[in-house]
């Protein structure tokens, strides 16, 4: 299982970091601030790649690897890359003599005198760089998008090729990619954010005490047998997405409605925009379905609807296309990992692209002990042909995708070798009758489908695991889901251990 691999090998690698940190730095006066690579690559030649071609390049190794990652092209491609779209690179850095961070990634201090000295050498590259090729110099400020204060990332306005085959020649650079790529031919973005217009059928939901409704696939996931054991309280369920709404109330002075007036909290931050209140209904979505309160207003209630929700708008939608979508995630990653009581991370929303500066995100976060869970992907037929998307790819992330009744793969949903669990959230008659969740206002309940509203529901039955007993582990809350699963001990070739059992996996977790 990814998350297992992924922990103990963090483990071991931060059993030998932790000693590592503590031993003194490289002696500054005999490594040199910047190190060249030993086999150094040519300034391209001209002419570059044009948008065209750089698109069939980028679809064509999709289609053959299942995967692109900017590290597998030449300089020439990369070069040609930092002129299209945003014109916007991300470095990732690290001092001379130092190999992989990754394991001490929450841990870098990057005031320390070795990481400021990398971390101004590389600007004045940059800068010099650019600026032996202008008429018009430049200064740090007219082209830095993002400093970051807590990852050693520089984000900025790049498209000069002498200085990007500097920085790609450097062993100090981690890596230089471009962001907010996206292939012409493809749709730029499959938001998600609309509500469904589907007509509510009677025979999707049934009434509970004290007056909500329960979502016809909860049953399917066995969770309300869970709710005799564990109902979420005193776990904090973080979700990450395009914004959440004003104007609903049970997610706002509701929260703590009906048999969910157990004193949980709700607070929210964004790291994308200038607010987590949006109109995009998604957020929304997913928050009710994770831990929308168990009400007495006839609306539908949430899994684990006694959990605290700290919600975090991180984009625009789902589809994380834009470079400021990408270090959104990043950014809401780090601050979920900052947040001790935060234990489990819902992220329904992603990329086909690898980001290395995600993918910071998502080690600093796993690194502070989040169990992350993430969606694998939602499209339409044009976009079918992707699998597994970004960050639920990821080793210490949690892949769900959701499937029909029949355990068929749902219509719009990915899946893959990366899939680690599913979550029944369709119809199998109708592909318009999903799971069910909080409107954007008022109590009528929407229907919310894919990969999406399964991650949600999945990361609701975590909490109730946890909540169920406290003491575990990230590691002993993963098994007793696993261990309780379809397909355990086997695995599915392209659905992971398939559909969750949540009363199940609560009642194993109180064994451990």
């Amino acid at each position: 299982m990814k998350l297992i691999r992924a922990s103990l090998l963090a483990l071991l690698v931060l059993m030998y970091a932790c000693n590592k940190i503590n031993q003194p730095e490289p002696d500054q006066k005999q490594v040199p601030v910047l190190t060249k690579k030993a086999n150094c690559v040519d300034l391209p030649i001209e002419p570059l790649l044009s948008k065209e071609e750089l698109d069939d390049l980028v679809l064509n190794t999709l289609h053959t690897r299942s995967d692109f990652r900017w590290q597998w092209v030449d300089i020439k491609t990369l070069c040609s890359a930092a002129k299209q779209n945003e014109q916007i690179m991300a470095i990732g850095y690290k001092p001379s003599g130092y190999g992989d961070i990754s394991a001490e990634l929450h841990l870098l201090n990057l005031k320390s005198d070795i990481w400021k000295r990398t971390h101004d050498a590389l600007i004045e590259l940059i800068v010099n760089g650019i600026n032996k090729n202008t008429a018009t110099p430049i200064s740090w400020n007219d082209i830095v998008i993002e400093d970051d204060p807590k990852l050693p990332i520089l984000i900025v306005r790049l498209t000069d090729a002498s200085v990007i085959t500097e920085l790609y020649n450097l062993e100090n650079v981690r890596y230089i990619e471009p962001m907010g790529y996206w292939p012409g031919s493809v749709d730029r973005s499959s938001s998600g954010c609309s509500a469904s217009s589907t007509t509510l059928n009677t025979a999707d939901w049934t009434s509970i005490s004290p007056g909500c409704r329960l979502p016809w696939n909860f049953n399917l996931a066995n969770i309300p047998s869970a709710w005799n054991v564990a109902q979420g309280s005193g776990i904090t369920v973080g979700v990450i997405d395009a914004g959440i709404s004003s104007s609903q109330t049970l997610l706002g002075s509701g929260f703590n409605n009906g048999a969910s007036a157990v004193n949980r909290t709700i607070t929210t931050d964004f790291t994308y925009g200038n607010s987590a209140f949006t109109s995009c209904t998604h957020g929304t979505s997913m928050s009710g379905l994770a831990v929308g309160p168990r009400n007495s207003l006839n609306a539908t209630t949430g899994v684990a609807y006694q959990s605290n929700l700290h919600f975090i708008r991180a984009c625009a939608d789902v589809v994380l296309n834009e470079s400021a979508e990408q270090s959104g995630l990043k950014n809401a990653l780090v601050k979920m990992g900052d947040l001790s009581t935060v234990r489990i991370v819902s992220m329904s929303i992603g990329t086909p692209f690898y980001s290395s500066v995600i993918y910071d995100g998502v080690v600093y976060a796993h690194n502070r002990g989040k169990l992350l869970v993430a969606a694998a992907g939602t499209s339409t037929s044009l976009l079918s042909w992707w699998g597994v998307v970004y960050p639920a790819v990821h080793s210490q992330c949690i892949a769900v995708t959701g499937v029909k009744e029949n355990s068929a793969t749902c219509s719009s949903c990915h899946d893959g070798s990366e899939v680690d669990f599913t979550v029944v959230m369709e119809r199998s008659s109708n592909a318009n009758r999903n799971s069910l969740s909080l409107p954007f206002s008022g109590t009528n309940p929407t229907y919310i489908g894919g990969s999406s509203s399964a991650t949600a529901i999945f990361a609701g039955v975590a909490a109730l695991v946890w909540s169920a007993k406290p003491t575990l582990t990230r590691e002993q809350v993963f098994t007793a889901i696993r261990n309780t699963a379809q397909y355990y001990p086997a695995l599915n070739s392209s659905k992971g251990y398939g559909n969750i059992n949540a009363g199940a996996a609560v009642n194993l977790a109180i064994t451990f």
